[in-house]
């Protein structure tokens, strides 16, 4: 099956909004193999949105449409349809009472024009909108779909999750498995040479690399008519891949490294602190990020000066005159100086370069000290050199020290294999 996605919005045109939409909608596809073979990008006229249905009926097998469906007078997107397919606009009851019904939920009295969210092309099949007021819209023309998403993505995110994917997987005819490795402290590169022609063993299957400040993931999508055959397919993908790059694999599916550490943290029954001079708080952040994570974060401290470093966490001066803030010595003191100040049974220190200003000879921008500190295992610090752009050395740090602290959870070497 091939589908052209279609992204509506003046404000996607000029720019001013990213088209995260499409992104979002094509990687759904993508994962159930349901093939996107086109993307366009219209303004908001009836006109226009109409021409590129047209286009796109003329070659897709289904057209995914996402935007104008909202209650604003450049919300088009519905009189765009119902003219170009010859379905006139009718209003859905039950349409009107679930807008009505969520208004008085909210003590809200809606304008009149939210109203028009319920005026749908005759014939349509609906969609619920669990998040809000808009149906997703289902509209057959020529034994091909027209499937109508609003804008708003976690409007859009939701209907594609609960209703358009598992109706486009249906109507493809295949049986998808799909799994998701994610990895951390090797670069693509490195894993195709490890992985080398494992996937010319998985017959239907796909192999995606998917490289991030985070690290790569590594995506495998497996199709074909027998649902046994596929999941034996996937089942073997999956020993394969783990039995190669396992060493570098931290977590499955949309885990990420911050639940990884946090659920370890909880298995054991440690607290965590964190001192952060080049990071400015993101390792912290990102730890936080995570629902429950006061029952093992204890604190975090951003010491970008070093009277800071010094009078918050008992670096000594004499360090920082001979080795400098940027040094393995610093890191280490401020990850033992971060656990024993907050009591916590495991401190973390990062202190680097992370530019495009400050870096010399001997520490060039990127140079980056990484220190872990508990009391049965003591302290232990990496040197990092990262290449790239401010937020990438800073988002590159945050993983590194996460995994590290993972890694010492789980008894393993601090830095992963270089084979």
């Amino acid at each position: 099956m091939q589908v052209e996605i279609v992204t509506i919005g003046n404000e996607v045109l000029s720019g001013r909004t990213l088209d995260t939409n499409f992104a979002h909608i094509a990687r759904a596809l993508e994962e159930v193999s349901v093939t996107v073979g086109w993307h366009t990008s219209v303004g908001d006229t009836v006109e226009r949105i109409g021409d590129a249905l047209r286009h796109a009926l003329g070659r897709a097998d289904a057209v995914v449409v996402t935007g104008g469906l909202g209650p604003t007078p450049d919300d088009v997107t519905r009189e765009a349809v119902a003219t170009l397919l010859g379905r006139p606009l009718e209003r859905d009851e039950s349409v009107l009472q679930s807008i009505r019904a969520r208004a008085a939920s909210q003590g809200r009295t809606l304008p009149a024009s939210v109203e028009t969210q319920a005026l749908v092309p005759r014939g349509a099949t609906l969609f619920d909108n669990p998040v809000g007021t808009a149906p997703g819209i289902l509209v057959e023309h020529d034994g091909r779909p027209v499937i109508l998403m609003p804008g708003v993505p976690q409007e859009m995110e939701a209907i594609l999750r609960e209703s358009v994917v598992p109706y486009l997987r249906e109507r493809s005819g295949q049986r998808v498995a799909t799994f998701t490795l994610r990895t951390a402290g090797t670069y693509e590169s490195r894993l195709q040479e490890k992985i080398g022609a494992l996937p010319a063993g998985w017959p239907g299957a796909m192999l995606a690399y998917l490289p991030g400040w985070h690290g790569v993931d590594l995506r495998v999508t497996v199709a074909g008519d027998d649902g046994a055959a596929v999941q034996r397919v996937a089942q073997q993908a999956l020993a394969d891949l783990r039995g190669v790059v396992g060493a570098y694999v931290y977590a499955e599916g949309a885990t990420t490294m911050e639940e990884v550490v946090g659920a370890r943290l909880l298995a054991r029954g440690w607290r965590i602190a964190v001192a952060e001079s080049c990071t400015g708080g993101l390792v912290t952040k990102r730890l936080t990020d995570v629902a429950g994570s006061s029952r093992y974060v204890e604190r975090g401290f951003v010491t970008y000066s070093n009277e800071s470093k010094v009078q918050l966490l008992g670096v000594r001066d004499a360090d920082l005159a001979t080795h400098g803030a940027v040094s393995a010595e610093v890191a280490a003191q401020m990850a033992r100086g971060a656990a024993e100040r907050a009591g916590a049974e495991l401190g973390v220190g990062v202190t680097g370069i992370a530019g495009p200003d400050g870096g010399t000879a001997d520490k060039p921008v990127g140079t980056v000290f990484i220190a872990i500190h508990d009391q049965q295992a003591g302290t232990a610090t990496r040197q990092l050199k990262m290449f790239g752009t401010r937020i990438a050395i800073r988002e590159r740090s945050t993983q590194t020290a996460l995994d590290m602290v993972r890694r010492r959870l789980e008894g393993l070497d601090l830095a992963p294999p270089r084979d």
